[in-house]
């Protein structure tokens, strides 16, 4: 198994990046990193100039996006975790649980004298669906 670290994500650029940018982002983080500013982790300066070293030489890049692209599809094709069912049903389940509370209140079968506890519930089946509730489960 091949340990070559991932050097786009340590100098935190795209790997189409352009070598201007991938210059900048070296020079900014060696600022924030560098051992006479004060921070202390020398293994991480260490990983950062061996990162531009390889990203900023034109054949050493071409060569490292060879394997780059080899092994990174292969670890985002590995890692996907599978959609579970409860992820896909609850926003369905929801949304028919406050249809349901709805249709029987219009209809005066549900929970008479409470219509407020209807409009709460669309209020609630709205915001969860608005902002996405059930994908942070």
């Amino acid at each position: 198994m091949n340990k070559t670290p991932d050097y786009y994500r340590i100098l935190q650029v795209h790997p189409a990046a352009e070598p201007e940018v991938i210059q900048a982002a070296y020079r900014r983080l060696a600022r924030k990193y560098h051992p006479d500013v004060g921070y202390d982790q020398e293994d991480l300066m260490q990983a950062i100039n061996e990162a531009y070293e390889v990203l900023s030489d034109g054949d050493r890049r071409a060569q490292y996006d060879r394997w780059y692209r080899q092994h990174v599809d292969a670890r985002s094709q590995t890692t996907m975790p599978p959609a579970s069912w409860w992820r896909i049903l609850l926003p369905v389940v929801l949304t028919l649980i406050v249809l349901t509370v709805l249709v029987l209140d219009v209809f005066r079968l549900g929970l008479r004298g409470f219509p407020e506890i209807t409009v709460v519930l669309v209020l609630l089946g709205w915001l969860i669906y608005h902002f996405g509730g059930w994908k942070r489960l």
